[in-house]
């Protein structure tokens, strides 16, 4: 899940992909890579593409990082993005909290594409966290081509919302913050995954596979504070297929701050 800045949420979504957990409030999912949004016919053939320099690091870049200029009218930036290595990665182009947009993590050791759109607030910035010692090179090309996000994808991540902070605010408040009873945990999973059932078997998108099969775990879900047991992995395919669609979801907390 999206953090607000790169020096706090990095590392701890580096610790979120080691250990497939996720942070509890206030954040969007930022696991793992996927491919970018396809555009319109129309806008490929009249699109003109311009290659940025190829900014390169040792170790984190920390909080805003190291310049990235971006050339006047693009729409959108392709990065090529390598780090050595086996471990985890953690991009930022811009400002994430301020533009509405995405980091995108992955693991070092493979060569990957990671798009964003641009418009006049892009911070011509990009942010990296990788471990100590670890080389990585991020080279852009930028496009007149606006970055067009999958319409289903962005629907499905919106609905998601409600859904997965119906399950952990369930958990939290049964477990941690002993808000309620175990019969008003078992109430408020039961509609949770009633309303997950409902938007798997709608969907139409690539989330249509981990929200299936995450609506079938938490369907069996009896134990009280364990409605997000075993979901780890659907969670974290759903999250980055809303980071690369570029429509990161944000969990509402009824707990903590």
């Amino acid at each position: 899940m999206t953090l607000s800045r790169t020096t706090t949420h990095t590392t701890t979504v580096l610790g979120a992909l080691i250990a497939a957990a996720f942070a509890l409030s206030g954040c969007a999912t930022t696991t793992g890579a996927a491919p970018s949004p396809s555009s319109s016919a129309g806008d490929e053939a009249t699109a003109t593409s311009t290659a940025g320099a190829t900014v390169t690091g040792t170790g984190a870049t920390g909080w805003p990082g190291l310049d990235f200029p971006v050339p006047a009218g693009a729409r959108s930036v392709s990065i090529d993005f390598t780090c050595e290595g086996v471990g985890h990665y953690v991009v930022e182009f811009g400002d994430a909290m301020a533009e509405n947009t995405s980091p995108i993590s992955g693991t070092c050791g493979a060569p990957a594409a990671l798009a964003w759109p641009v418009d006049a607030k892009t911070q011509p910035s990009i942010a990296v966290t990788v471990d100590d010692g670890i080389p990585w090179t991020a080279t852009p090309l930028f496009s007149t081509k606006e970055f067009v996000r999958d319409a289903a994808v962005t629907a499905d991540c919106a609905a998601f919302v409600d859904v997965y902070s119906a399950l952990m605010n369930a958990d939290q408040g049964y477990a941690q913050y002993k808000a309620f009873d175990a019969a008003t945990w078992t109430a408020r999973v039961a509609a949770a995954s009633s309303q997950l059932a409902a938007l798997a078997a709608a969907s139409t998108s690539s989330l249509k596979g981990p929200l299936t099969s995450m609506s079938h775990t938490v369907s069996t879900a009896t134990e009280p504070g364990t409605a997000q047991a075993g979901i780890a992995d659907d969670v974290a395919q759903i999250g980055a297929a809303c980071n690369a669609n570029q429509t990161p979801y944000f969990i509402k907390a009824e707990f903590g701050g």
